[in-house]
């Protein structure tokens, strides 16, 4: 707000300069003219001004990327409760006498990016939906990939009975990563000093600019990355990196008795051109004798807008966690699988 404070000295200065400036003149046209363009410029600047303010204190939106004033305002207002664990979650306490613990663990779509309130997400409402006797803990954080989780899964102070891995098509990164199979993701910052000031500063600058960017840069740069991300799920040297990621979770929950269901979450603004991966990763966990949900036959032929959580914001909405917690809540109170996991390749 103190650059809005800025602006406000600066049009209070320039405004008294303009009056001593048009007082200097005789009346008449000019005089005149200069009144009535100066009050026009200041209504202008009034209703610029309201709306800045407006923007900075209220307006409050998710960006999947997270570039904008909007969605750091909407993580202010919404990202709680965080626990000692820096999770987004309750504190985890003992598991009571018969009481079983079912552990999600994920990236930002198990985390509840763009979800406004905590017991929305899927994990939350599969903890009502189980009903006594159970309870859902939450292992996520945004960006994370596959050796995220499974350190988190082996760090976590309690042991799970059932663990919920959720996965995303883009965990695979850190295996291209050392596979030396890049992902590139650029997209084109504010290149001038001034621009830079006016995009990181004032609400306003920032919608337009990051509004006009999806359509550009940001959009051609996703693009990019998609189509390089499909060439990694066929890339040997990577996917034999990313199953050995994979098989130390499986490997972990079978060491520790703990059941793992593997929910496959496809990209919701594409879901046809993610189903490569979906189905690579899902005849892999079945494979190794994972229950698995993939969600990609389910939401085939879905439009994204009745999906996702905003225009800008491509992770799962209200409607469409409700519907994943139905999904593990049924897997969950079936009957194991009867097959035992596979063992890891040497």
């Amino acid at each position: 707000m103190i650059h809005i404070l800025y602006v406000f000295a600066a049009l209070v200065a320039l405004n008294l300069l303009a009056m001593w400036g048009l007082s200097r003149l005789r009346r008449g046209r000019a005089r005149t003219a200069g009144m009535g363009a100066l009050v026009a410029l200041d209504a202008a600047m009034a209703v610029l001004l309201v709306l800045e303010i407006g923007m900075a204190l209220f307006f409050a939106q998710s960006d999947g990327f997270n570039l904008t004033m909007s969605s750091r305002n909407w993580f202010a207002r919404h990202w709680h409760p965080v626990n000692s664990l820096g999770y987004r979650d309750v504190e985890p306490r003992p598991k009571a006498a018969g009481e079983k613990l079912v552990l999600v663990v994920g990236d930002s779509f198990a985390a509840g990016h763009g979800i406004d309130r905590a017991e929305d997400r899927f994990g939350d409402v599969l903890a009502r939906d189980l009903g006594k006797g159970w309870r859902v803990a939450n292992a996520s954080k945004i960006g994370w990939d596959t050796v995220d989780e499974d350190q988190a899964l082996r760090a976590y102070p309690l042991a799970p009975d059932v663990v919920v891995l959720a996965y995303f098509v883009n965990d695979i990164y850190r295996a291209a990563e050392k596979a030396h199979f890049a992902l590139p993701f650029s997209i084109r910052f504010p290149r001038t000093a001034f621009t830079r000031y006016l995009v990181d500063h004032f609400a306003l600058a920032n919608f337009a600019y990051w509004r006009l960017a999806r359509t550009g840069n940001v959009e051609e740069a996703a693009k990019g990355f998609w189509d390089r991300l499909r060439a990694a799920y066929a890339d040997p040297a990577v996917w034999a990196e990313h199953t050995a990621e994979l098989d130390s979770i499986v490997d972990w929950c079978g060491a520790h008795k703990a059941r793992l269901i593997a929910l496959v979450i496809p990209s919701l603004a594409d879901v046809a051109g993610t189903a490569p991966m979906t189905q690579r990763v899902a005849a892999y966990f079945r494979e190794r004798g994972v229950e698995t949900v993939d969600l990609t036959p389910l939401l085939a032929g879905r439009a994204p807008g009745a999906m996702v959580v905003n225009g800008v914001d491509s992770h799962a909405n209200v409607a469409l966690n409700a519907e994943m917690a139905a999904l593990l809540k049924k897997a969950i109170l079936a009957a194991p699988a009867a097959a035992a996991p596979q063992q890891a390749t040497p």
